[in-house]
């Protein structure tokens, strides 16, 4: 089961109805709540020029004094582009800024029954822009820096990884975890969270992007279950970077489900299947594993 399949059940199953603006609602509605709930990180209201602002979290590294510019990795959270909150995540991001170490921006990207996509994808790559431009400020060294992301928010920094190559930024890798690399898969009530025509560019669906636009990409860091149905697009994707010279590590979890790696940290709703001991065992492992590849490309 995906993400998006999960989230759809979830919210039929709350409200007792399967029609599609329903469940909408019903996830503004959370969101709204997840807006208002005390952070474990800084918020801040990333500036754009004649657009929105984009909301994110920032953390550093726990107790750190000596002033070094840090490497940054920007980070997004899975939710079927609909769902989901970065405060879902902030355990896993503390964990990151402090065992890498690292500044991490944790981006609650615009969703998409709000603003359709490619919208959350310019934003990432907006706010990778502004913190390269405010470096100093920030104390960010601009020769590291990632961005990564689980389910659609690896779509997200997929995608934000093209974008950002076509316009000249340099990054120092990108982390995909089980990530949705094709929308053109994507149908049915779905279709309304996409601009026009937007699911058949590269940076919506980088699976069918031309092998110039995915030369010199940033290296990838996959992580896949044995038991998702995003799976096969993923290692698919995985293959084509490879074959045009990308540097592509890949890590799977035969028994993991999709979602291991955050439904299983402290931040997330209780009561969902997959929190179990198995799934957390992986879910250890996997931020082990990501933890050493992430310095091995950002320190």
């Amino acid at each position: 089961m995906t993400e998006t399949t999960a989230i759809t059940e979830n919210i039929k199953s709350e409200q007792n109805n399967n029609d599609p603006k329903v469940q909408l609602e019903a996830l503004a509605a959370q969101r709204k709540t997840w807006a208002a709930q005390a952070a474990l990180g800084e918020r801040f209201e990333v500036p754009r020029k004649g657009n929105d602002s984009v909301s994110t979290i920032l953390y550093r590294p726990s107790g750190l004094t000596d002033g070094q510019p840090l490497p940054v990795l920007f980070h997004m959270h899975g939710g079927a582009w609909v769902g989901g909150d970065a405060v879902l995540l902030e355990s896993f991001c503390q964990l990151l800024a402090d065992e890498i170490p690292a500044m991490v921006v944790n981006i609650n990207y615009k969703k998409a029954d709000v603003h359709p996509l490619p919208y959350a994808c310019i934003e990432v790559a907006d706010t990778v822009k502004f913190f390269m431009e405010h470096s100093q400020k920030y104390g960010i060294d601009t020769n590291y820096m990632a961005v990564g992301g689980h389910s659609a928010g690896a779509h997200l920094a997929a995608g934000a990884a093209l974008m950002l190559k076509a316009e000249g930024v340099q990054l120092a890798c990108q982390m995909l975890v089980y990530p949705v690399t094709d929308v053109r898969e994507v149908i049915g009530e779905m279709a309304e969270l996409f601009i026009d025509g937007a699911r058949d560019s590269s940076y919506m669906s980088p699976l069918g992007a031309a092998d110039e636009e995915l030369s010199n990409t940033a290296p990838a860091i996959f992580i896949f279950c044995g038991t998702d149905d995003l799976r096969q697009q993923g290692i698919s994707y995985a293959k084509r970077l490879i074959d045009v010279g990308v540097a592509v590590k890949v890590k799977e979890y035969a028994k993991a489900e999709h979602g291991f790696l955050e439904v299983n940290r402290p931040d997330y709703t209780q009561g969902d299947h997959r929190q179990n001991p198995e799934q957390a065992a992986y879910a250890r492992e996997c931020e082990r594993y990501l933890i050493c590849e992430l310095k091995s490309y950002l320190v």
